[in-house]
């Protein structure tokens, strides 16, 4: 008698499956994956979705979804245990997650390496389109005057406008931590309301929206999108790391747009990169 093999099965997580997930992924990331410190909240978010793939009775894939503002998604957290390679199990998760976005709608965006092409097919399969490369840098905080002051969260659409009408030159998106969205008019009023984006100049020639992180206990400023004529960019740059002096930050990071005048400015404001290549945004819309 011959045994059909067993199907692989997507589902939302539940908590009995910590122990299968936390116990591939610690192989993952030469044992530096950060599943196991975001497991709790992820399955604990009520507007966004963990599932994981399931075959023969373990989970061996899990996926995320997250929601970072109205009608804007993030797809994270893409994992296969790498003893069930060759299963499609990668596919069956995007697929799965796409499905689950599709009844909601809205705009839906992922980074993979430069390195992940299989990721990269399957993306450009299901309708994403590549939205830029971006690159991190990062340099410490240095004392200066710098020259940002405080938005107001009543400012929060003449920032929209502004940002879109300056990002135009990057690649149109903030950063909120290693997650990518579209800088809207509520988006930045939470900002402003946190504290977390700045004027800059005298003639307020430039916005900054910034986000926070922390690094072997130094706290890092990270930049969500310098919005600035690309000829002022190198003083913004340099500026961004007096207010992190300022504000009691041992240095500032930037996934940034990797187009060569932006990388150019970095360099010379001081700031370095130690990637060996860029992280790939896709994303699509309905």
């Amino acid at each position: 008698m011959r045994f059909a093999s067993p199907a692989v099965v997507c589902r939302p997580a539940l908590p009995g499956d910590a122990a299968d997930v936390l116990e591939f992924t610690k192989f993952i990331w030469e044992g530096h994956d950060y599943i196991k410190y975001v497991w709790d909240d992820w399955l604990a978010d009520p507007e966004g979705i963990l599932m994981v793939a399931q075959y023969g009775g373990h989970a061996v894939g899990l996926g995320k979804l997250t929601r970072l503002a109205e009608g804007q998604w993030w797809l994270e957290g893409l994992r296969v245990d790498p003893q069930y390679q060759g299963l499609k199990i990668g596919s069956h998760i995007h697929e799965y997650l796409d499905d689950w976005w599709k009844a909601r709608g809205g705009a839906v965006r992922l980074m993979t390496s430069w390195e992940r092409v299989q990721v990269h097919h399957l993306s450009e399969r299901m309708g994403y389109a590549k939205l830029g490369e971006v690159r991190s840098f990062w340099a410490p905080a240095s004392a200066g005057r710098d020259s940002f002051v405080p938005a107001t969260p009543g400012q929060a659409r003449h920032a929209a406008q502004f940002a879109a009408a300056q990002l135009e030159a990057y690649n149109g998106l903030m950063d909120s931590g290693w997650r990518f969205s579209e800088p809207t008019e509520a988006v930045l009023q939470e900002k402003a309301e946190a504290g977390k984006l700045w004027w800059w100049g005298a003639e307020r020639a430039g916005l900054l929206a910034c986000w926070d992180d922390e690094d072997d206990g130094v706290k890092v400023l990270g930049i969500g999108f310098a919005a600035v004529p690309p000829e002022r960019l190198y003083e913004f740059l340099t500026d961004c790391l007096h207010l992190a002096q300022r504000l009691a930050y041992g240095r500032v990071l930037w996934l940034a747009p990797a187009l060569p005048w932006v990388e150019a400015a970095l360099t010379g404001a001081g700031y370095a990169s130690d990637w060996d290549g860029t992280g790939f945004l896709y994303g699509k819309q309905i």
